[in-house]
């Protein structure tokens, strides 16, 4: 017998960071209440990635950050 496959509900919620004094528009990653990581965005072409266990990378578009942060957990899960 198999597993059946369950759907994962992922939250991509704006918030507000603010860093060295300059405030960013920033998405947070979330399944259920664990936050998967952090989508700062620095410009219109530049988000940088922050996730919850250290891990630091920029995307060039917010679908691409969001694929590399659930890419990324999977891998690490």
């Amino acid at each position: 017998m198999g597993k059946k496959d369950k759907d994962i509900q992922v939250r991509l919620e704006e918030v507000e960071k603010n860093i060295n004094g300059t405030k960013f528009a920033a998405y947070e990653l979330a399944i259920g209440k664990k936050t998967l990581g952090v989508i700062i965005e620095k410009s219109a072409k530049s988000f940088e990635i922050e996730m919850t266990d250290g891990y630091k990378a920029v995307a060039k578009t917010l679908d691409e950050a969001v694929e590399l942060v659930i890419r990324r957990w999977n891998l690490n899960d």
